[in-house]
Parts: structure tokens; C-alpha cells; sequence
């Protein structure tokens, strides 16, 4: 792959140049580098824009502002680490190089001071998400439920379920678990939700023929 001229930036580390390229979706910030004028292999590093909101009357999540900034000191510590953990931007036909969020949260350190009335809640909904996709996993009623639910309808967690977090009910953050259909080898596929930023999808595998 080699980075479009026009949209891509240069920098130059170590003596060597290299080029990159921000995108944006929804959920991560993308930084894409490769060697400036060599196809070789393509690092990706993904960034938590870890976004402040403030709730609104009526209790929506409104969003304030982006912590996270990708700047080219950041695009050079990501440059050093790729190349420190194995990144070869000049050797041809190499798998994309990846480096994602957990590893890009501590090249970024730590986050600016929120504002009064400020919470970084879509973090905690991705946190409690996570950590869900164990708790349902194990849970027989909601294996029993969702292995005969039709695809892709979404049942309520409970506000009260015991896996929810103390933070997570003080905000009054909802969640929501469907069945996200079958894998190749059989396996059913649980996807949590959550219902404030409905962008925060994960999912888990389970045998169906284990309850």
C-alpha cells in the first residue's frame, strides 16, 4: 500500500523519512505510516479520541472535546516503538504492522484535566462492555435465551445486573446483549452494546453446546 501524496505528511526520524496519514471513524482515531518512497510494510497505529461529554437535560451525552491529539511528536514515538517491536516499513509483501489502542494510550500518557461537569463517559461505557463480554458469556440464562434469539434483536440488560459497575448505574448508562449470528465452525456470536454510544459494539464466541 503506499499513502496518497497529496493527503499524506512527511517527517523525518532517526535520519530516515517516512510518511503518514490521519483518518477518522467511528470510535478510533487511525494513523497510518509507511517509508517515504518505498513500498514496504505499513504500520497502523488506532487511538482512543477518549472524548469529554457533559449530560444534558433529559440525560443525552452531549460531547464536549478530544483529548486525544495525534501530533508529530506522537507520530514519532509511534514511529520508535513500531521499530523497537518489530516494524520493517522497508521489506516488501509484510502483513500491516498494528499497533492498537492499549499500546497507543500509553504513548499518549496522560490525559488534560477535565472541565467541571466533564466525564470521559464513552470510556467508561467501553470499559464496562468489555468486561461484560465475560460476565454474559458465563451466564446460563442469557445463553439459553440468546442461543435461540433471532439475529440481531437486542434485549435490555438489566440496570440492576450484578456485573454492572457502581459508576455505571450512577450514570444511569445502559447496555444492551443480541445474538450477532454463527461463525464457520459453529459458534455463536454475542454482541454487547451500549445504548448511549451505540458505536460501542464487542463481542464474545460461544459454544452452543454448552450452557
Amino acid at each position: 500500500m503506499t499513502l496518497p501524496q497529496k493527503k499524506s505528511r512527511k517527517i523525518e526520524v532517526d535520519g530516515k523519512k517516512y510518511r503518514w496519514l490521519i483518518s477518522k471513524r467511528e470510535g478510533t482515531i487511525d494513523l497510518s505510516i509507511e517509508a517515504d518512497g518505498y513500498s514496504g510494510q505499513l504500520l497502523q497505529a488506532f487511538f482512543e479520541p477518549h472524548d469529554s461529554y457533559q449530560c444534558e437535560v433529559g440525560g443525552r451525552w452531549q460531547r464536549v472535546s478530544q483529548a486525544v491529539s495525534v501530533t508529530p511528536k506522537v507520530v514519532k514515538q509511534v514511529i520508535l516503538y513500531g521499530l523497537a517491536n518489530g516494524w520493517k516499513p522497508h521489506s516488501p509483501k509484510k502483513a500491516c504492522f498494528y499497533i492498537y489502542t492499549a499500546r497507543t494510550d500509553e504513548i499518549i500518557g496522560d490525559l488534560p484535566a477535565l472541565s467541571d461537569g466533564e466525564l470521559r463517559v464513552k470510556d467508561i461505557a467501553i470499559e464496562q462492555v468489555s468486561d461484560l463480554r465475560y460476565d454474559l458469556s458465563l451466564d446460563p440464562d442469557w445463553r439459553k435465551q440468546l442461543f435461540v434469539a433471532p439475529f440481531e434483536q437486542r434485549f435490555p440488560l438489566p440496570p440492576d445486573y450484578f456485573a454492572l459497575s457502581q459508576e455505571v448505574r450512577n450514570l444511569g448508562l445502559l447496555f444492551s446483549i443480541f445474538n450477532d449470528g454463527w461463525t464457520d465452525n459453529g459458534f455463536i456470536v454475542f454482541g454487547i452494546e451500549s445504548v448511549d454510544f451505540p458505536d460501542v459494539q464487542m463481542y464474545t464466541f460461544n459454544n452452543p453446546e454448552i450452557i
